[in-house]
């Protein structure tokens, strides 16, 4: 599997992993950071007007970082694949995914507006 490399821009600071469209986004009124729900995990962004966040998606094998993640859950992923999108795109990158159920590690440089952005699958 490829690792794919986007800068984006959201515009509500923060973008979705998700195994399909349609999922309730988790979040939390009092508090900012990386929200995971069975569906979906909520990454914060790096502020719009303020430039691009980079992300990178990748198998774990090739993309995963020396620290500790920021984030590790397993994801519900029934058609076998992962979708990244925001509030007004419905799609900035898509990966597929081994089984139903995936293993997702996130690493941000900053807990509230991080401009990088590493998810590890698998």
């Amino acid at each position: 599997m490829a690792v794919q490399h986007l800068s984006i821009a959201p515009e509500y600071v923060s973008f979705y992993v998700a195994g399909r469209q349609n999922v309730d986004i988790p979040v939390h009124m009092d508090r900012q950071g990386i929200f995971v729900s069975n569906d979906c995990v909520n990454i914060p962004a790096y502020y719009w007007s303020d430039g691009d966040t980079h992300v990178t998606l990748g198998p774990y094998s090739e993309v995963a970082e020396a620290r500790e993640p920021d984030s590790d859950s397993i994801l519900n992923t029934p058609n076998q694949q992962l979708i990244l999108f925001d509030a007004n795109e419905p799609q900035y990158a898509i990966a597929q995914t081994p089984s139903m159920k995936t293993r997702i590690r996130v690493w941000i440089d900053h807990p509230v507006e991080p401009s990088n952005v590493t998810i590890a699958f698998g």
